[in-house]
C-alpha cells in the first residue's frame, strides 16, 4: 500500500506536491500505514539487551539478521525532542573525504567531537577514514540521548530525564512521540488528524508514571560494533547538547543532520554554531549540513571562515 502510493505521489506535478506538503497530510498518510509494522514487538526498545548479547555470541556471518532488527529498534526509538535515534552505515565518509582533501587540520594529534552521534556506526567508519591522515588521541561521540530506561515490570521505556517513550503490550508496542521530518508534520490539520495518537500519549503517561524509588535497568542505545570498542579505543560516550555550552577543545567536530533549516529557525542555528565554534582549537574545522550539502568553517583567532562547502545547505 505505501509503495502505491509512492509511486502516486511521484506522478503528481511537484507544484501540487509542495501544496499538499504543506497541509501535513503526506505525513499523517505515511506515520498511519506504517505504524503498525515499525511497532511490532520485536522493535521495542526493551529488546535491545537480548539483541547485544546474541550480537556478541554468535558469527560475525551470522550478525545480519539481529543488525536489521537493531536498526528497526532505533528507527523507531523517538525521544522527547521528536528525534529518532535512525542512523545509516557511509552516509558521511564522502563529505568528510571531500572535505580532509581541501583543508589541513592544525595538527597530526587530532581531538575529534561528533555531535549528534546518534548510535555511532557512521562514527566508526569516519574514524577509519581519519586514520589514515592523522593520529586520533580522542573521538567523543556526543549526543543528548546515550542511554534510556526500562521499567521490565511494567515493559516501559523512560529517558534519563524521567519522560515516557515507549509502552509494549501483547504484540505491538506504542510510541508518545512522533519523529519529526521536514516540519510540514506539524500543521493544524495534521494535529487534528493525529489527535487520537496525542490523546492515547497523554493516557499512557498518567498510567505509567515515572517512579524515582524504583529500580530501572539502564540501556545503552549504541551500535553493537560500537560496543564492542568501547573499553578498548579512543571513543568516547558524553552527553552533550548542541544548544548548551560545548565541554572540552576539539581539532574538528562533525555535525550532520541537526542544525537545518527545516529544524530550526536561524537564530536557533546560529546558536547551535557558536557553541560548536567555542570549543575549536585554534585553526580547528566545524563540519556541519546533510548527507547532501554540508560547509566546512575553520577557526582563526575569534573568527570563523568558510574553507568547503557543498550543495546548497
Amino acid at each position: 500500500m505505501l509503495a502505491t502510493l509512492r509511486r502516486q505521489w511521484s506522478r503528481l506535478p511537484e507544484s501540487l506536491q509542495l501544496l499538499m506538503a504543506r497541509t501535513g497530510v503526506p505525513y499523517v498518510a505515511s506515520f498511519t500505514l506504517r505504524y503498525n509494522a515499525r511497532h511490532r514487538l520485536e522493535n521495542f526498545a526493551g529488546n535491545l539487551p537480548a539483541l547485544q548479547d546474541a550480537y556478541s555470541e554468535i558469527s560475525p556471518a551470522k550478525r545480519t539478521q539481529l543488525l536489521r532488527q537493531f536498526n528497526s529498534i532505533v528507527d523507531a526509538l523517538v525521544m522527547p525532542n521528536a528525534v529518532a535515534k535512525t542512523t545509516y552505515e557511509s552516509r558521511l565518509t564522502r563529505s568528510l573525504s571531500a572535505v580532509l582533501s581541501a583543508i589541513q587540520l592544525p595538527s597530526t594529534d587530532i581531538r575529534v567531537l561528533d555531535l549528534p552521534a546518534s548510535t555511532g556506526i557512521a562514527s566508526l567508519q569516519m574514524l577509519a577514514l581519519l586514520r589514515q591522515r592523522y593520529q586520533v588521541v580522542s573521538y567523543v561521540l556526543g549526543d543528548k540521548y546515550h542511554k534510556i530506561l526500562y521499567d521490565h515490570d511494567r515493559r516501559c521505556i523512560f529517558d534519563e530525564q524521567g519522560n515516557l517513550l515507549q509502552v509494549a503490550f501483547r504484540r505491538h508496542f506504542f510510541s508518545i512521540y512522533r519523529a519529526h521530518s521536514c516540519g510540514d508534520e506539524h500543521t493544524f490539520l495534521s494535529s487534528c488528524l493525529l489527535f487520537p495518537h496525542s490523546l492515547v500519549s497523554w493516557y499512557l503517561r498518567k498510567r505509567y508514571p515515572f517512579k524515582p524509588h524504583i529500580k530501572y535497568r539502564q540501556l545503552l542505545v549504541i551500535h553493537p560494533e560500537v560496543e564492542k570498542v568501547l573499553d578498548q579505543s579512543i571513543i568516547q560516550l558524553r552527553e552533550m547538547d548542541v544548544f548548551q555550552p560545548v565541554p572540552g577543545r576539539y581539532d574538528l567536530i562533525l555535525s550532520f543532520n541537526l542544525l537545518q533549516r527545516n529544524y530550526f529557525p536561524p537564530d536557533v542555528i546560529t546558536a547551535g554554531v557558536n557553541n560548536l565554534s567555542e570549543s575549536l582549537s585554534d585553526g580547528g574545522v566545524l563540519v556541519f549540513g546533510n548527507t547532501e550539502s554540508f560547509v566546512a568553517l575553520q577557526k582563526r583567532g575569534d573568527m570563523m571562515f568558510p574553507c568547503v562547502r557543498e550543495g546548497s545547505f
